[in-house]
């Protein structure tokens, strides 16, 4: 994503490594689970970490779910079911319970929502402080109000690092995806050993059942024009995730309009969704008096790019940045007031509508370096929620 923001914050971009509440992203404890879910405890020899909501580091039984020795932890928050008995403490072998990105005290009750879902993706990975809301003074946040504002109708895919709030994205009619922020990670190893481990990675995060549709950022500016070796890379990643473990992959790009390289698009096509991030910002669009057909001209000119490097239109998504930015700035809300943010909301995305499109997928929504109240930025989200869109 451009100049590094990332998902649901300005990622918006990088999952940032953190036990506080509220976040999604996490690391690993004594014997946790690494990647997109939180800390996990470890539990004593041979005892079954239970997945408690919020549990921290590793200790005696009771804490972060750690059972005595031979005994079974619970699903319960915050203990082991087996109560007396000792203490597990911190000894290895026990299998990782899930932490603060867990699933928040077991899993969904009842069936996933059957759809039909829009093919609209809303990046929604929090970065929240310890207050638990915004306050519009920090650079960069996504709590539980942002989330729950994109939460709504029409039926759609909340793009997420874990299986925190499936409940939630269930009750309100939506579906989970994954959304990997990380796709360059140790590349010259191969695209397969990386989809191996983002896949293994999910799976821990995603102890409730894995989501179909993996949105991934993304490939690199760098890297790609030049370097074939790369761009193998990229191809083995999405033909992996998609073909062994049948994942639908959505991978973003920064190329608005790619000028090279044919070969290698038309065959990433094959095994992967292409994302272009193709982002016209708030005072760009204000500049046309808010013309829609402005917006489609340059959305289309994205499009046939795209076609003439072999990529069909059936395997295009649109990104778009939300991120309240400065005026200096290229991308997202680029200084405007609050009524020509909410203008150029509405003009682009009548422009997407418009071109009828694979898909589409919001991102930058934490990001905040105008400081915009907390109430303007839901604003901005409802009105967005409000657009027919893809």
């Amino acid at each position: 994503m451009r100049e590094g923001y990332l998902g649901g914050v300005a990622v918006i971009l990088a999952l940032s490594v953190c036990s506080c509440a509220g976040n999604d992203a996490g690391g690993s404890g004594a014997g946790g689970v690494s990647g997109m879910g939180g800390a996990g405890a470890s539990a004593g020899g041979g005892g079954v970490a239970g997945a408690a909501a919020g549990a921290g580091a590793a200790g005696a039984a009771g804490s972060g779910g750690s059972a005595a020795a031979g005994g079974s932890a619970g699903t319960a928050t915050g203990g082991g079911a087996s109560g007396s008995g000792g203490g597990g403490g911190t000894a290895t072998g026990g299998s990782a319970g899930a932490g603060s990105g867990g699933s928040g005290g077991g899993c969904p009750s009842g069936a996933a929502p059957t759809g039909p879902f829009n093919s609209r993706f809303d990046v929604a990975t929090l970065n929240c402080n310890a207050s638990g809301s915004c306050s519009g003074s920090e650079d960069k946040c996504f709590c539980n109000q942002d989330f729950d504002a994109l939460n709504g109708k029409p039926p759609h895919v909340m793009a997420v690092g874990t299986d925190k709030h499936k409940q939630k994205i269930w009750n309100a009619g939506n579906n989970q995806g994954v959304y990997i922020d990380d796709l360059n990670t140790n590349w010259s190893a191969g695209g397969q050993k990386r989809a191996n481990d983002v896949h293994a990675a999910a799976q821990a995060a995603f102890p409730c059942g894995l989501p179909s549709w993996f949105i991934v950022n993304e490939i690199s500016a760098g890297q790609w024009p030049g370097n074939a070796a790369y761009r193998q890379f990229v191809i083995d990643f999405a033909k992996t995730l998609s073909g062994t473990f049948k994942r639908k992959v959505v991978i973003a790009s920064p190329f608005d309009k790619p000028g090279a390289n044919g070969a290698s698009w038309t065959e990433l096509a094959k095994y992967a969704f292409i994302g272009a991030e193709v982002y016209l910002s708030g005072k760009e669009i204000n500049a046309t008096g808010n013309s829609v057909a402005w917006c489609q001209a340059q959305y289309q000119a994205s499009i046939t790019a795209y076609q003439n490097r072999g990529v069909a239109k059936n395997r295009l998504f649109i990104f778009e940045h939300f991120a309240n930015t400065n005026a200096d700035v290229g991308w997202g809300r680029a200084g405007v007031s609050t009524a020509g943010w909410h203008n150029a909301i509405k003009a682009r995305s009548q422009a997407l509508k418009n071109l009828n499109l694979a898909g589409f997928v919001s991102y930058g929504w934490g990001g905040n370096a105008m400081h915009a109240p907390q109430s303007d930025r839901l604003s901005f989200m409802q009105t967005y929620v409000a657009q027919d869109l893809p």
